[in-house]
């Protein structure tokens, strides 16, 4: 765990370094030029394309993960390769094809009250094709532990494009109309950015060979990647339901102002995603040589850090959010999304405490058993946003965010508990949640009078420094222990 911990810190600091980048698109370039119909048009856009992603990848980003240390050895590994590209750029022809079916269901959303949405619809299928070849080639270099670079690009590079355009609309070289076309523009350059990278790294080799796709093993493949399409479906319904749901029930403008409250709690799962992204072929590892001592360290040991870490951060983003929504240029035009980002933000900590769950009932020989709890999930979702959106706003698209992943997270830590003996939880976690509990308090008593920025940093200092001393001495992760030592070391010692 803790190579993990430690290539997770350096993804996280590219992860970081993109927050930085979005913070300023976020909280000022984005808000004064384009304010909340342009970035809830962008949000809207994507969303969309994302609906299509796990129908066109077939599941093969999750697949290659899990089956790429069993074939990699082996003499048709390259055709391997080849097939889980090739079907996946298949099935995106078949989708054009089809994209007239799919028409009228966006018009019947989005026509009413998010019209401009409706106007730019045809760049979905661009930007669909574009996502997925990304995800595949994350895939292909995520499974060779290649996680930075891909990193680096999505998170930062991607952001300091986007704001350069955003810098051309509000100069007026370019105008408003193009701010879609330029989204697919830096998705494509992000695109070729990933490709070369991977091949020229990892020196990948495609080729065709038909009876390797009449094979044994390629259908294991592909009886795995059925499965994780049914479930990475219902995964992206849950995570895009509700923006889609308030473009369609409220507006574009009311979508931009929960992307931007979305993006403050998204701060919070940045470790998650990092730590995630190096987990996932250390665990199909694990399973392969059925090692579950390892994995149950994984587990614990995840669900420990992550939960400490994304505790500090939430209460770092809440505490401080008054004072963030007054730095924000036309702050009452986005006001009403500052109880959205405690809820996501919440449901980002349940999330983080649950540790790596998810990603253990996946690479298990259970897996099946995600894809009841996913369609179960749904459902939840939908309804839970179709009652709460029309009584609280953009706020009850968090609060149902928050229901659903609480739910759908007590339902797979019951059944990993029951099925493999393995829970995450440990004295520490109730030493973690008592302290965050107490520093909440205190931190929502402290005000000032001062500028917000300042604000923000005196509260913030107040809050961190106690905080962290008080972890560190009382050991609760060793892991956080020891890169704050090797922290201590490079700062105090070099």
């Amino acid at each position: 765990m803790g190579i993990i911990i430690k290539q997770g810190l350096k993804t996280s600091i590219a992860s970081y370094l993109g927050f930085a980048v979005g913070a300023f698109n976020n909280i000022y370039l984005f808000p004064k030029f384009i304010g909340p119909e342009g970035i809830g048009l962008l949000n809207l856009i994507n969303a969309a394309a994302m609906l299509f992603i796990p129908f066109l990848n077939m599941g093969f980003g999750t697949s290659i993960s899990k089956f790429y240390p069993k074939f990699r050895d082996k003499p048709y590994f390259t055709s391997f390769l080849g097939y889980a590209l090739v079907l996946p750029i298949i099935s995106f022809l078949i989708f054009i094809l089809a994209w007239p079916l799919t028409q009228g269901v966006f018009e019947w959303m989005f026509k009413s009250k998010s019209q401009v949405v409706f106007e730019n619809i045809l760049w979905v299928i661009p930007l669909a094709g574009i996502l997925l070849i990304f995800g595949l080639f994350e895939a292909f270099a995520r499974a060779n532990y290649k996680v930075i670079v891909p990193n680096l690009i999505r998170s930062v590079y991607w952001r300091v494009f986007m704001s350069g355009i955003v810098l051309l609309i509000a100069l007026g070289i370019i105008s408003y109309e193009y701010l879609v076309p330029s989204l697919i523009f830096a998705w494509f350059l992000m695109l070729v950015i990933l490709v070369l990278y991977t091949m020229n790294v990892i020196k990948l080799k495609f080729s065709l060979n038909s009876s390797f796709w009449r094979s044994s093993e390629i259908k294991r493949f592909n009886y795995f990647s059925g499965y994780v399409l049914l479930l990475t479906m219902g995964g992206v319904l849950i995570q895009k339901i509700d923006q889609l749901m308030v473009g369609w029930y409220l507006g574009t403008d009311a979508a931009g102002v929960l992307t931007l409250s979305m993006y403050f709690a998204t701060l919070i799962e940045i470790p998650r995603r990092s730590i995630m992204q190096i987990i996932q072929p250390v665990l199909a590892d694990s399973f392969n040589k059925n090692d579950m001592g390892n994995i149950e360290v994984m587990y614990k040991k995840s669900s420990l850090n992550l939960f400490l870490i994304g505790g500090v951060l939430f209460l770092l983003v809440w505490i401080n959010v008054f004072d963030i929504y007054e730095i924000i240029p036309r702050k009452e035009e986005f006001k009403g999304g500052i109880y959205v980002v405690f809820f996501y933000g919440l449901a980002r900590v349940i999330d983080m405490g649950m540790g790596c769950n998810n990603e253990i009932l996946v690479y298990s020989k259970y897996y099946k058993a995600n894809l009841p709890m996913q369609l179960a999930l749904v459902v939840i979702v939908v309804v839970t946003n179709w009652t709460l959106i029309p009584r609280f706003d953009i706020t009850g698209a968090a609060l149902a965010t928050c229901i659903s992943v609480f739910t759908y997270n007590i339902i797979r830590f019951l059944y990993l508990w029951n099925k493999i003996g393995m829970q995450p939880f440990s004295k520490s976690t109730l030493q973690i949640l008592f302290i965050l509990s107490i520093a909440f308090i205190i931190g929502l008593n402290i005000n000032f009078g001062f500028h917000p920025i300042l604000n923000i940093i005196i509260r913030s200092s107040i809050i961190i420094f106690p905080l962290v001393a008080l972890l560190y001495f009382l050991k609760i992760s060793k892991d956080i222990n020891r890169l704050l030592d090797k922290l201590f070391k490079q700062i105090f010692i070099n």
